[in-house]
C-alpha cells in the first residue's frame, strides 16, 4: 500500500498492511540527527498566517525524513492569523510558540481583527505546488477549527474574564475563526489534500480550559456546522487532559482523535469509551522518548501494539511531536518497533 492509502484505510477501518505512523512535526535538529543528512522544514509563516517556504521545498524536505522513519504523512500549514504578542524565548532559554494575545476585550477585537482572503492566489498556488510534489505520502493541512485561535489571539487570563463578562466576545473572535476556516477548507480539498487535521488546545493536563456546558453553548454548534460540510477526513487534536469533554467533542463528526497524551488520559479507556469507528492517533510518550532508552521505547511500541493493533483503527504517532531534544537513538528505536510490531 501506499502511505496515503494505509492512513486512509486506518481512518476508515478498512484493511491495511501495517499501522499507520503520523506525525505533526518533526523537529528539524532531530530530522538530521536521525536521518544523517541536513533536514530544513521551515514552518514559518507570513503575518497573514501563510506559509511563507515554497510548497515543493515544504513537500520534498519532509519526503526526506519519511523515506528514513517510515512515516506516512507530510504537513502543510493552513492557519488563519492569530493576534498575539511576537513570538519570545522563555526564561529558561526553551522556545514557546506566541506570546501573549492581544485582543483583550471588544475594542482591541474592532481594531485588530481582521483575517485575509482564504483565496489568496499565492497562497492557493503553494498550496497546489505542494500536492504537486506530496508523492505517494498523506497530504495533511493543518487549520484551526476556531477555539485554539481564539484562545491564542485573548491568552487565558482574557479569555476566562470574558467568559464571564463578554461571552459573546468570545463567540464574535471564535465564529469570525470559525467562518475563515470553513472558506479555505473547501479550496484545499479541491487542492487535492487527504486529510484536514484540526489544531485547536483546548485542555491542560488538569482537565479542559472551560466546562463542558460553556463549550455546548458557546463553540461546538459552530464548529459542528462547519465541519459537516468538509468532504475529507477530519483528525481533531487537543493536548492535555480531554475527557470531560470527549463526549461532546466527539460530536463533530471526526474520523480520530489525537493525541491521548498518555500521562492524563488512558488510551485503552478511551478506546473503550468512543465508538469503534473512531480512530486513536498517538500516544507514545514524549517524555520516555526524551528522557528513556532504547528498549524502553521498545518496550512502549510493542505493548501499544499489542493493546491497540487489532483494532484496525489505530494509527501510531508520538504524544505531540518529534522534538530536537529527544535521543536520536530512541526515535530510531521507535522506527525499528514500528516496523517490527505494526505489520498485520
Amino acid at each position: 500500500m501506499t502511505s496515503r492509502e494505509r492512513v486512509l484505510a486506518a481512518l476508515n477501518n478498512e484493511p491495511h498492511d501495517r499501522v499507520p505512523w503520523i506525525e505533526g512535526i518533526v523537529g528539524n535538529g532531530i530530522a538530521s540527527a536521525v536521518c544523517e543528512e541536513e533536514i530544513n522544514v521551515d514552518w514559518s509563516v507570513a503575518p497573514d498566517g501563510f506559509p511563507t517556504t515554497p510548497g515543493k521545498i515544504l513537500a520534498k524536505e519532509q519526503i526526506k525524513v519519511n523515506r528514513v522513519f517510515g512515516k506516512d504523512n507530510i504537513q502543510f500549514c493552513a492557519f488563519a492569523p492569530v493576534f498575539c504578542h511576537k513570538m519570545k524565548p522563555a526564561d529558561d532559554g526553551s522556545p514557546v510558540l506566541v506570546g501573549e494575545g492581544k485582543i483583550l476585550n471588544r475594542e482591541d477585537y474592532e481594531e485588530l481583527f481582521k483575517l485575509p482572503s482564504p483565496g489568496n492566489s499565492d497562497f492557493v498556488d503553494n498550496a497546489r505546488e505542494f500536492i504537486a510534489n506530496k508523492e505517494d505520502y498523506c497530504a495533511c493541512a493543518c487549520v484551526r477549527l476556531g477555539i485554539g485561535a481564539t484562545l491564542l489571539s485573548m491568552g487565558i487570563e482574557a479569555f476566562s474574564y470574558a467568559m464571564i463578562d463578554d461571552p459573546q466576545l468570545i463567540k464574535d473572535i471564535h465564529d469570525g475563526y470559525a467562518d475563515w476556516t470553513a472558506e479555505v477548507v473547501p479550496i484545499l480539498e479541491e487542492i487535492g489534500f487527504d486529510v484536514i487535521w484540526a489544531f485547536d488546545d483546548v485542555a491542560f493536563n488538569s482537565g479542559p480550559v472551560f466546562s463542558p456546558a460553556f463549550y455546548k453553548e458557546y463553540i461546538l454548534p459552530k464548529e459542528k456546522k462547519i465541519v459537516d460540510k468538509f468532504s475529507t477526513p477530519l483528525i481533531t487534536h487537543s493536548d492535555g487532559n480531554m475527557t470531560p469533554l470527549l463526549d461532546s467533542w466527539l460530536e463533530l463528526g471526526q474520523k480520530a482523535i489525537h493525541p491521548i497524551q498518555p500521562d492524563v488520559m488512558d488510551i485503552d479507556i478511551v478506546r473503550k469509551q468512543i465508538p469503534d469507528n473512531i480512530s486513536v492517533v498517538g500516544n507514545i510518550f514524549m517524555t520516555t522518548l526524551v528522557r528513556g532508552e532504547p528498549d524502553e521505547i521498545d518496550a512502549l511500541v510493542k505493548q501499544r501494539m499489542d493493546s491497540l493493533k487489532d483494532t484496525g483503527n489505530w494509527i501510531i504517532s508520538s504524544s505531540n511531536s518529534l522534538t530536537d531534544d529527544m535521543k536520536p537513538e530512541n526515535v530510531k528505536a521507535m522506527i525499528k518497533a514500528i516496523e517490527k510490531y505494526g505489520k498485520y
